[in-house]
């Protein structure tokens, strides 16, 4: 095996600055997708509605507590065949659990081999993420994901729809 223009044996046998095969537009959506802080020329996804933007506490969402939406939520997601990752809602010996303060909710993937993730804040009509949640929703969207508050299991079967067709 004779060294091509570099010396080496295993180098590419193209020329310095000739230009590389184009990617088509399927294979580049996926890759910036997988790969967003190579692009960061490309704006972070908009959140699917504004925190405050919520349910006024007269209204209801059909859930007495946010844990009882969480469950429901959780296994509408399933049910579509999404994986669900729960956050932690307290601990099985009544110690201290250390999380991050502000995670969200719930972490929603399929296993599908397109690495798509995304989040979901729950909250009950009224109230609105704290401040914590907001600068961690902030953090996770600046690194390229889609993190969405939902006050209704309709509104978030809604923004699962968008998801699932990206």
């Amino acid at each position: 095996m004779a060294p091509d223009i570099c010396g080496h044996p295993h180098a590419s046998a193209l020329p310095r600055g000739a230009p590389l095969t184009p990617f088509d537009e399927t294979f580049l959506r996926k890759y910036k997708r997988r790969h967003p802080h190579l692009f960061p020329q490309d704006a972070a996804p908009a959140p699917a509605d504004q925190p405050g933007a919520g349910l006024p506490r007269s209204a209801s969402n059909g859930y007495a507590t946010e844990a009882e939406f969480q469950t429901a939520a959780k296994s509408a997601l399933e049910g579509r065949g999404w994986d669900v990752q729960e956050s932690l809602k307290g601990s099985h010996g009544g110690g201290t659990v250390w999380y991050t303060p502000g995670w969200p909710d719930l972490a929603i993937y399929l296993q599908d081999g397109t690495r798509r993730l995304w989040f979901a804040e729950l909250k009950q009509p009224g109230r609105t993420p704290t401040d914590e949640q907001l600068a961690c929703h902030a953090r996770l969207r600046n690194a390229g994901f889609r993190v969405v508050v939902a006050w209704t299991l309709e509104g978030l079967l809604a923004i699962e729809e968008e998801e699932r067709t990206a």
